[in-house]
């Protein structure tokens, strides 16, 4: 009852509180003299004063206290301290002084994978856009736009220190001459991550069914992406857009992918993958964090063998780069592909 009547006092903005509110924080399982007992003993240890002049109830209890603000706050700011100490001196904790134990209790968790990042590789010298960022951060790329993530950045003195760009580069493609017929109302589009993939294909692009071979650049697609209709040319509500994703198979790649499919709802170039699998896999990027929503939506798009080989993949630590595969397998998976086709 302590702790609840403690945590409540830390929420009150004002410096008293009454006798009522207090009561009605009280349990149905508890009785008044527990509740008493309990005010009685936040008396004794400072954290509230009665107020004299307003007299007390039949059980003795004050009609109203007055709150001790630095007692009530105290466990608070010495675990704000103490971590203040033990973290990257980027980050500033002074915002959490004047917060309450439960946003602090919130918010800590991201503070340490923050801290993580920043113990490893300091503050970022190369630019990346929001969706980037954060999944560098905390291995989610929606916490920065839509999940409170910037608003902590702010508190923690952060956000400007991170080198996130706000304009998203000019998306990098290109145009297979024979896509644009006058009549053509569905267009398709690939994106590769890298640019060695991108130069192993790029000769096919006139030969297959494509407007567009696209250089992903990594995380930049992520907010580049939404800028394709106007670079061509084919901003109208009759014309649409059908664009396949090919990247490394490794989690990262598998989260770009899943940010890419949630936004714009692109689809996965199975093919290139299923090609990939057939080759001995690398070892490394063990730092690399599982997003498991995006791992279980990649996985349903391979038969049952095949996904027990992806799981095996990732239990081993191994991964696939796009490069593993030379340009005559990256133009032969393409010439096959029955949705690269006209």
């Amino acid at each position: 009852m302590e702790n609840q009547l403690i945590s409540y006092l830390e929420t009150v903005k004002k410096s008293t509180v009454s006798l009522h509110e207090l009561e009605k924080l009280a349990d149905a399982n508890d009785t008044y003299e527990d509740f008493a007992t309990a005010l009685f003993s936040l008396l004794d240890r400072g954290y509230l004063h009665a107020v004299k002049s307003h007299d007390t109830n039949w059980r003795g209890l004050p009609h109203t206290f007055r709150i001790q603000k630095g007692k009530v706050k105290q466990p608070l700011i010495d675990s704000i301290q103490k971590l203040q100490f033990q973290v990257h001196p980027a980050i500033q904790l002074r915002a959490y002084f004047t917060s309450s134990e439960k946003v602090w209790a919130k918010d800590q968790p991201w503070i340490l994978k923050i801290n993580d990042y920043l113990n490893k590789y300091g503050l970022p010298v190369i630019e990346a856009n929001s969706s980037q960022r954060s999944y560098e951060l905390v291995q989610d790329e929606k916490w920065i736009d839509e999940k409170g993530g910037r608003s902590l950045l702010e508190k923690i003195n952060l956000a400007d220190r991170l080198n996130i760009v706000k304009s998203p580069d000019p998306l990098m493609f290109a145009l297979n001459p024979n896509g644009f017929t006058s009549n053509k109302t569905v267009h398709k589009h690939l994106i590769v991550e890298n640019k060695a993939t991108y130069y192993g294909l790029v000769d096919r692009l006139p030969l297959t069914g494509c407007t567009s071979l696209i250089y992903g650049a990594g995380w930049k697609i992520a907010s580049s992406l939404s800028q394709l209709p106007q670079q061509l040319g084919l901003k109208s509500d009759e014309i649409q857009h059908l664009v396949y994703y090919f990247g490394d198979l490794d989690y990262e790649g598998i989260s770009i992918y899943y940010y890419l499919f949630e936004k714009y709802q692109v689809q996965l170039a199975t093919e290139f993958y299923q090609t990939l699998m057939d080759k001995p896999y690398f070892k490394g990027k063990e730092n690399q964090t599982a997003n498991p929503t995006a791992l279980d939506h990649f996985l349903q798009h391979f038969k049952g063998e095949e996904q027990e080989k992806l799981l095996n993949l990732f239990q081993e630590k191994g991964y696939y780069p796009q490069e593993a595969l030379s340009k005559d397998e990256l133009q032969n998976v393409w010439r096959r592909a029955k949705w690269a086709q006209n």
